[in-house]
């Protein structure tokens, strides 16, 4: 028997309609066009490449859990209102529909007195709204917009994609501690140091260091500052007296590195000698300076020799410190100082043998 054309449109409807229930459970768009990267169990960060008009709502980005944990809450709601009113109550939303039935008067003055209201709040809420949310949308315009279009051709994205879902930029994205996360395609078709060239130059960013990983779904790159050393240390920067009272004897203290790693050199341990090369205005003077006074405080005495008599100026006068303004005082300094050894060494012996003697 031929099928009727009643018969097949009832057909089609239940197909139309068993496919719509299947996507509900799914979490699915219920009209099965999916324009976002975002799985059952994962959020989307992207549109799809064959996507290229429309408008792409923030849902579409959801994970499918979420849509279906959303619609069950949604028929919920909707099923125990519906209960309550007209099942458990219907008798008093009866009367109340039949009372504005037959008296309409005080029901639109009410509707328009809260109207009115209505209109009110939501103005003020708006301008209330739209204020807390300025330093938001101008930093939406000013920094990841801007980014976003320049971005999303080296990416393979579309540029229909909301770039608040793959570009996590903090507004105080040029402190130190700063972390830029930026989610990248799974696919491998972009060249990373053009990418990284496009967002240092977009965001105006200086010493940072970037950190791919490609491997797995969640693929992204983590843009941050390198820790550089301080400009300039001072001895009454907190927490530097301590430090220098706990370095070794023989290994003065030279200065912060990147995260206030200490920057030392061990005499006892490596050659006792230290070059220090550095161009004019380097720190060259300001480093033996340093490493001189903490070797003074711990009992040694210093032989300075300052032939142009204008670097170490500081050490006329210090006790320890022997100030020596070309070689031919460093030369009398340092004889003076080993006949002093020799002849303490010379008494030494004598004493011993006296006391072998007797």
């Amino acid at each position: 028997m031929a099928r009727t054309k009643f018969d097949r449109q009832v057909d089609e409807t239940a197909e139309s309609v068993a496919f719509v229930i299947g996507r509900f459970l799914a979490g699915r768009p219920l009209r099965g066009e999916r324009k976002t990267d975002a799985t059952f169990w994962r959020k989307g960060t992207r549109v799809l490449p064959k996507v290229v008009e429309g408008h792409v709502s923030r849902s579409s980005y959801r994970a499918g859990w979420q849509r279906l944990t959303f619609r069950i809450s949604g028929l919920a709601a909707t099923g125990v209102g519906g209960y309550w009113t007209l099942w458990e109550n219907q008798d008093a939303t009866f009367a109340a529909v039949r009372d504005v039935w037959e008296n309409p008067d005080p029901a639109i003055a009410t509707v328009q007195t809260g109207g009115i209201g209505l209109v009110s709040a939501a103005a003020v809420g708006g301008a209330v709204y739209g204020l807390a949310t300025r330093k938001r949308r101008e930093f939406m315009r000013e920094w990841v917009t801007p980014l976003h279009e320049a971005l999303a051709v080296p990416l393979g994205m579309s540029e229909l994609t909301d770039p608040r879902r793959y570009l996590h930029i903090p507004r105080n994205f040029s402190d130190d501690d700063a972390e830029i996360r930026i989610d990248v395609p799974t696919h491998m078709r972009f060249n990373e140091d053009l990418v990284a060239d496009l967002i240092v130059k977009k965001l105006a960013l200086e010493n940072v260091s970037f950190t791919w990983r490609r491997a797995g779904r969640d693929t992204h790159v983590i843009v941050k500052k390198r820790q550089a050393p301080p400009k300039m240390l001072r001895l009454s920067d907190p927490g530097v007296r301590e430090v220098l009272a706990k370095m070794p004897e023989s290994a003065p203290l030279i200065g912060f590195g990147a995260g206030k790693k200490k920057v030392s050199v061990d005499l006892d341990h490596d050659s006792p000698h230290v070059l220090i090369s550095a161009g004019t205005g380097g720190g060259k003077s300001t480093i033996l300076r340093t490493i001189c006074c903490q070797f003074i405080h711990n009992g040694a005495h210093a032989y300075v020799l300052d032939f142009r008599r204008i670097s170490h100026t500081w050490a006329r006068g210090v006790p320890g410190v022997t100030y020596c303004r070309d070689i031919t005082e460093i030369h009398d300094a340092l004889s003076l100082s080993f006949n002093d050894r020799r002849r303490t060494r010379l008494e030494l012996d004598r004493s011993f043998r006296s006391s072998a003697d007797v």
